[in-house]
């Protein structure tokens, strides 16, 4: 089934933060609390969470593997589509002049959190945010069947909550396509669909070739039917 994901749903939560039992327990005291929950274990990881869900409030530790905190912070307020997103910072950093956390502050942190700190802390900072910075509704992003997801806006292909390829254009007009139906896509349906009056059927052939190359060892998914292609997610 094709399903299209939208801002109209419960509080999204991205939490990033490489301490597994920490992560562990913020996940859990945030689904509790009847939040959409997500989490990233490294910096890089996280930004593309940011990028893919679109969080209502960013929960990010500043020591990160990959792409420190600091890094992630400068690439989420300096992009468009994520600067309105607030954040929390958590951070163990001793810092008696406070010159981190107004450095940091600067950055768009809408709050600053000192390890430890108690649970319920965190989620009252996080209660205040939704309620001051409420994300503006936006068309849906994303698009996906099963374990294969599409963001639109970035043609980023995610399989299985996994990162695999940035599409074309027309690759991606093409698999979004193939994810909205139900079932097999004629081929004279996806060529109106992605090249318009332009089409040929070689052009088509070769799309699809290309988009099983991104799919990888998910290409069977692409599947040529009797008269069409079908996505089985």
């Amino acid at each position: 089934m094709s399903i299209r994901y939208n801002i109209a749903r419960m509080a999204r939560i991205l939490i990033v933060e490489d301490d597994g039992d920490l992560q562990q327990l913020l996940s859990l005291a945030f689904t509790r609390e009847g939040y959409e929950t997500h989490y990233a274990f490294n910096g890089q990881e996280g930004y593309d969470k940011v990028l893919l869900l679109q969080p209502d409030v960013l929960v990010l530790d500043l020591m990160l593997p990959v792409l420190n905190g600091v890094e992630v912070l400068k690439r989420v307020t300096a992009n468009t589509l994520t600067r309105d997103i607030p954040i929390v910072v958590m951070t163990a950093h001793g810092d008696k002049e406070e010159l981190l956390e107004r450095s940091i502050k600067a950055q768009s942190v809408r709050e600053y959190l000192r390890k430890p700190f108690q649970i319920g802390t965190l989620l009252s900072l996080v209660r205040r945010l939704l309620a001051h910075y409420p994300r503006r509704p936006s068309p849906a992003l994303e698009i996906a069947k099963g374990a294969v997801r599409l963001n639109k806006r970035l043609r980023t292909l995610w399989i299985d909550e996994v990162q695999v390829a940035t599409l074309s254009r027309t690759k991606a007009r093409l698999l979004e396509l193939l994810l909205e139906a139900k079932g097999p896509v004629r081929r004279e349906a996806l060529l109106r669909g992605v090249w318009g009056k332009q089409g040929s059927a070689s052009a088509l052939e070769k799309t699809v070739q290309r988009l099983r190359e991104d799919l990888g060892e998910h290409a069977f998914r692409l599947q040529t039917a009797r008269d069409g292609y079908e996505l089985v997610g």
